[in-house]
């Protein structure tokens, strides 16, 4: 079905300073959205799905793009008598909501994005900035190869690397940070957040994330509108499509079935909708959508960098069925897992604090995920620094992957690894890039867990960023409820021993929502592994997914010998962490395709030594 409705999804736009002969890359349907105090354009873009609020003065204007649930009236109040950029940071911060901030005072531009990374900024040697990397890589001719490397790293790239993009010469500003313009053309980074400390008990953050919460989903739904949401009968999405029910005219919810042999979502699906009277409750089959893998074949530009998961090709279909029921908004309950569960590595830290208590959990956790004693005994005993423990994982990025069962527990992170048909050249850049970044890198926060949730936070925000960029060509919006900021705070500021255990599941969201959802939708303990879903359709498409390693863009570069991962395609899949790796290659590979002939062989530090020309 062709796309025929208007983009919905996040809008596109650049940020430029105040001062003139400053040109803006700019595309169709462009416009001036906001102003300096001067006069000279501050946003140029098109706006799409969101929405835009502004508050001017002779002194200074504030603009907030993206989803903010308050008006102009509240706005300014908080703005009254600030002036400097700073201050206008501290008087808008905490506003509800995931969106772009944007700042021009005395000439300065600040601006900043979400803390989940599902609003971001990119930034090059000077102005202008913008929401979408490749906007500011317009007119660049280069791709950064060792850039690309890194995407292959299993589970992914880790901070501080994260803050590169594939493009020659352009940076993401993390979550954490605000980018400035000033008049003269500078470009400067600051800290505006720091990580709470973890000391809220469950009952003390379950009043506070309700309200977060009800205002994450509810906010959105305008009076009057059509929403459509995901209802997989697992505890994220649930509690979501319970709470749009009760504002929107009419939900849609989707749930989709057959996806496993041991299905047990579809039954919790149908109960959950039975506590929703009047919504229209849709179960899909599997064979009604595209599978899975089927977006590694779509080769259109869409994303200003690779995809990071799967279902793409599912989450467009789905939007295309909630654009023909009349949604524009659609909501998951994508990032649950990761703000609701605190990474097992807590015990590290509670070690420490109370030992009888971490004891108790850490035998807990050990059971629940098989480790073995010595493994078991390195997570509690490891006291490396962040910087030293990224230098001692760059020397064993080919050391052979972890397999399926007693998956080490993470450290810092978990185990970093390459994939097997990466070239010497390719790992070797890899490998000098994590040793060259711990030297000065420093952790997210001050312990363990609370520094991998946060990076699996902005994961899984910039999984859910690509999925809006997707959905946005079938007119809809993907919000994710659950990576707004306020939502990630109080899940982060609570204890991660009471956030997370070995004997409940989720237990900060049931604890919160008892008295808002029916007792019967939070009852569910278990999910459904994907992985059946996944394996069937890498069996099914062997001859397919070889055709992607012939003239292949990742091995002309030198990054990938196109052989070894042909013969992987090929080979039957085995449980373990091999799949994943050939699924975050072939996205690399798609997203090139995507973008033409490869670019030259340039990066940061120079060629990659070896690699094969175009």
């Amino acid at each position: 079905m062709p796309d025929t409705h208007e983009p919905g999804g996040e809008g596109e736009f650049v940020i430029l300073p105040d001062r003139d002969g400053v040109r803006a890359p700019t595309a169709p349907g462009t416009e001036v959205l906001a102003t300096h105090p001067s006069g000279r354009p501050l946003i140029v873009g098109a706006l799409h799905g969101d929405r835009l609020l502004v508050s001017r003065t002779p002194a200074r204007t504030v603009a907030v793009v993206g989803f903010c649930p308050v008006d102009r009236r509240l706005l300014e109040t908080r703005l009254a008598g600030k002036r400097t950029p700073a201050d206008i940071q501290a008087a808008v911060s905490g506003l509800p909501g995931s969106h772009h901030v944007v700042v021009s005072s005395g000439g300065t531009v600040r601006a900043w994005g979400t803390l989940a990374h599902t609003r971001r900024l990119f930034h090059g040697a000077g102005p202008p900035a913008s929401n979408r990397a490749d906007l500011l890589a317009a007119g660049a001719t280069a791709l950064d190869e060792t850039a690309l490397a890194l995407r292959l790293l299993l589970p992914g790239v880790p901070h501080p690397l994260s803050e590169t993009t594939v493009w020659q010469g352009v940076r993401a500003l993390p979550g954490d940070h605000f980018l400035e313009l000033t008049p003269d053309g500078r470009t400067r980074t600051g800290r505006r957040w720091s990580p709470p400390r973890p000391e809220s008990t469950r009952a003390q953050a379950a009043v506070l994330l309700r309200e977060a919460l009800s205002t994450a989903v509810q906010a959105r739904v305008e009076p009057g509108a059509v929403v459509s949401c995901d209802l997989s009968g697992g505890l994220d999405s649930t509690p979501v499509a319970y709470l749009a029910w009760q504002r929107a005219f009419r939900l849609v919810a989707f749930t989709l079935t057959g996806l496993t042999s041991e299905d047990d979502d579809t039954e919790a699906a149908v109960r959950a909708a039975g506590h929703m009277p009047g919504a229209d409750h849709r179960l899909i089959g599997a064979d009604a959508l595209p599978h899975a893998l089927e977006g590694l074949f779509d080769i259109r530009p869409r994303h200003d960098e690779p995809f990071q998961g799967l279902q793409s090709a599912r989450f467009l279909e789905l939007a295309r069925l909630a654009r023909s029921a009349g949604s524009r908004l659609h909501l998951t309950g994508h990032g649950g897992d990761e703000v609701l569960t605190a990474p097992p590595s807590y015990v590290h830290t509670l070690i420490r604090q109370r030992p009888l208590s971490a004891l108790d959990h850490l035998h807990g956790q050990r059971g629940l995920r098989r480790w073995s004693v010595r493994q078991t005994w390195q997570l509690v005993s490891d006291r490396r620094s962040y910087g030293t423990w990224l230098a001692d994982s760059a020397r064993h990025l080919c050391s052979p992957m972890p397999g399926q069962w007693r998956v080490p527990p993470p450290l810092w992170h978990q185990t970093l690894r390459l994939p097997p048909w990466i070239t010497e050249q390719a790992a070797e850049a890899v490998a000098d890039a994590l040793t060259d970044a711990a030297r000065h890198a420093r952790p997210l926060a001050e312990t363990r867990t609370q520094h991998l949730a946060l990076e699996n936070i902005r994961t899984s925000g910039r999984i859910a960023r690509l999925v809006d960029q997707l959905t946005g060509e079938a007119g809809v919006r993907t919000a994710t409820p659950y990576l707004d900021d306020r939502v990630v705070e109080i899940c982060l500021a609570t204890r991660p021993e009471e956030r997370s255990t070995p004997w409940e599941f989720k237990p900060l969201l049931r604890e919160a929502l008892e008295r808002t959802v029916p007792r019967g939708m939070l009852q569910r303990s278990t999910k459904n592994d994907m992985a059946e879903d996944v394996h069937t359709g890498l069996r099914g498409r062997r001859q397919r997914l070889a055709a992607l390693c012939e003239d292949s863009r990742l091995a002309r570069m030198g990054l990938i010998d196109a052989g070894k991962l042909r013969q992987a395609c090929l080979a039957p899949q085995r449980p373990g962490p091999l799949p994943a790796a050939l699924i975050l290659t072939l996205n690399c590979e798609s997203w090139l395709r995507g973008r033409g002939s490869p670019m030259p062989r340039t990066t940061a530090g120079g060629p990659v030594p070896g690699g094969a020309g175009p």
